[in-house]
């Protein structure tokens, strides 16, 4: 068993508050072993105080004389030392843990309990060293007789006994622990968190957030717990765990919990509707801030953007003069920047460039150099390259080399969205965008220059997913030009998706056997729904090409979405059959069990 580490426990015990040197209860659980008579270690001088001596023992690794030491505290302790006894009986639970003598704790603990029979500390240890010594009958006795020395109001003996019985697998004797605690107690908060964590094993998923949602109130370190335990939530009942945490009252700790559930299942706009309604206070400020950014990360950035959005507006006004708050200019300005750059990763110029202009309203020289390649890209987006063009050429003696090599790939991709990889190439001149294996590669495709589009592509920095879609191609299509499949790869840079798709679909008769059906996939991916005919023709004319595979999970997943699962099934197997080497079989696997019954979906 790993040892348990010392540091700084709290633990509630009738409403006092102690803190202790020691491990949380229920870190270090004793095991059984045979024998109790392995030697003795060594004694210790009998100098100075011992619970010093044994924290000190203990740090330097000599865990004989700490034991040695934490039991001559506990004979020394006194009635009223409760602080110094709980620390020497935790320390001694712990170093006879890792010195394999974990049954030796029991008749100490016995013997304390005769001076002091309602230790809250002593009762939990004792009901620790029972279970572990497999006595679940003689555990029972010991929580009965903690809650018969207990005070009529002390939740300590439910929880802490409760507690045991979960760690173990036993669900149902907690729930009869809980549901007496309950009657004897009157339904105490304080049981919340063991309660919420009997529903969660029991699968009561409204009941297990409700009690989650209680014990948020007292104890928010909780969060992350809680978001752990709920995120196994089935499908089918995740809307009665956001039913449970949206009730009201409004409660800013349960609504942070169900923003990271959103996010964990997909449903980052879910995850901000639930924050955006909380009061507008600096702490809530830091939860946004804090959801915008993991939103980031879950690449959802149009949420993104409207928190950035929501950020600034708030951050930019002080409530008691109603005007602009003093020293928070430069974070509603960092919010409207990050939000347009969420924008334009998620398609909204229109959206970037209102940000950006508001964000460099009064903004020095040193903010404004940063705002322009935004600009210049969000002009770009909304098809105003020459008004982007114009915006650059105004700066004058300002555009040093280094804005220009900032403002050059904004441009150059302006241009490709237009169509104009004349101007594009004419913007790289004098840049180290000329230098660039991706942009002078993609230019190259364009072209129809097939030869250096390989050559330079392969050469790219941490390719992204397009990247690798036109290698795929280049690596089949033979020959050294190829203006057609330039064309088609210039529909997409010009975001012209049907164009492209058609494009591709028609250069499918004129490649080569072996490239036909990865321009056919291509085409497919873009046409999305629409794209089943194309995956039927590469199913039956290039059955052993890579995209095969893809084909065949793409028309079982296209007949599960029509209800007609039969042939969803048929694929799925000839999948399994005939490309037992595809990457694609995990989630070909997964879905045919989905659809046979044997698995809920994902």
């Amino acid at each position: 068993m790993a040892a348990c580490h010392r540091g700084e426990v709290r633990r509630r015990h009738g409403g006092l508050a102690l803190v202790l040197l020691g491990v949380a209860a229920g870190t270090c659980l004793p095991a059984p072993v045979a024998g109790q008579g392995t030697a003795r270690p060594s004694a210790v001088a009998d100098t100075g105080d011992p619970l010093t001596a044994a924290l000190d023992a203990e740090d330097r690794g000599d865990r004989q004389a700490a034991a040695v030491a934490y039991r001559r505290a506990l004979r020394d302790g006194s009635p009223g030392s409760g602080d110094r006894v709980a620390i020497a009986l935790l320390g001694l639970e712990r170093v006879w843990a890792e010195l394999g003598w974990r049954d030796s704790i029991a008749p100490v603990v016995g013997e304390l309990l005769q001076v002091r029979p309602a230790d809250p500390v002593a009762r939990s240890v004792q009901l620790r060293a029972l279970f572990a010594l497999e006595r679940p009958a003689d555990a029972e006795l010991a929580y009965l007789a903690w809650r018969r020395a207990a005070p009529p109001a002390d939740p300590a003996p439910f929880r802490e006994y409760a507690r045991q019985l979960l760690e173990r697998g036993r669900p149902l004797g907690a729930d009869s622990v809980l549901a007496e605690a309950g009657r004897v107690l009157g339904g105490s908060a304080a049981l919340a968190a063991e309660a919420a964590q009997l529903h969660v094993a029991l699968g009561r998923w409204p009941s297990a957030a409700s009690a989650y949602r209680q014990t948020l109130e007292v104890d928010p370190y909780l969060e992350a717990a809680a978001q752990f335990a709920l995120q196994r939530a089935p499908a089918a009942a995740r809307d009665s765990v956001r039913m449970a945490l949206l009730a009201p009252p409004r409660s800013r700790p349960a609504r942070r919990v169900l923003a990271s559930l959103e996010l964990a299942w997909g449903q980052p706009r879910r995850g901000w509707n639930a924050l955006a309604p909380l009061a507008g206070d600096d702490s809530v400020s830091a939860t946004w801030r804090e959801f915008a950014e993991r939103a980031e990360l879950a690449e959802a950035w149009l949420v993104a953007r409207d928190v950035w959005q929501a950020l600034a507006d708030h951050g930019g006004m002080d409530k008691a003069t109603e005007g602009p708050a003093p020293g928070r200019e430069a974070l509603v300005r960092e919010a409207r920047m990050r939000g347009a750059e969420a924008a334009l990763r998620g398609g909204d110029p229109a959206g970037a460039l209102l940000l950006v202009r508001a964000a460099g309203g009064g903004a020095a020289d040193s903010t404004r150099r940063l705002l322009i390649p935004l600009e210049v890209e969000a002009l770009g987006g909304l098809g105003r390259v020459e008004e982007a063009q114009r915006l650059v050429d105004g700066l004058g003696a300002a555009l040093d080399d280094d804005l220009r090599r900032l403002l050059a790939r904004p441009l150059v991709t302006a241009y490709l969205q237009r169509g104009d990889v004349r101007r594009a190439r004419a913007v790289l001149e004098g840049t180290d965008l000329q230098d660039d294996d991706e942009t002078v590669g993609w230019l190259a495709l364009y072209e129809g220059d097939l030869d250096v589009a390989r050559q330079r592509l392969v050469r790219a920095i941490a390719p992204r997913p397009e990247v690798v879609d036109a290698l795929g191609v280049l690596a089949r299509v033979r020959g050294a030009d190829a203006r057609g499949l330039g064309a088609a790869f210039l529909a997409l840079a010009r975001r012209d998706s049907a164009q492209a798709a058609a494009r591709f679909e028609a250069l499918a008769d004129s490649v080569d056997e072996g490239a036909a059906p990865a321009v056919l996939a291509l085409a497919a991916r873009l046409r999305g729904a629409k794209g089943e005919p194309l995956w039927t023709r590469i199913r039956d004319r290039h059955p052993a090409s890579p995209e095969g595979a893809e084909a065949l999970l793409a028309l079982a997943r296209a007949r599960r979405a029509a209800g007609d699962v039969p042939p969803a099934i048929a694929h799925l197997e000839s999948l399994i059959l005939d490309h037992p080497d595809s990457a694609l079989l995990p989630q070909a696997r997964r879905l045919l069990e989905e659809l046979r019954g044997r698995r809920p979906p994902a």
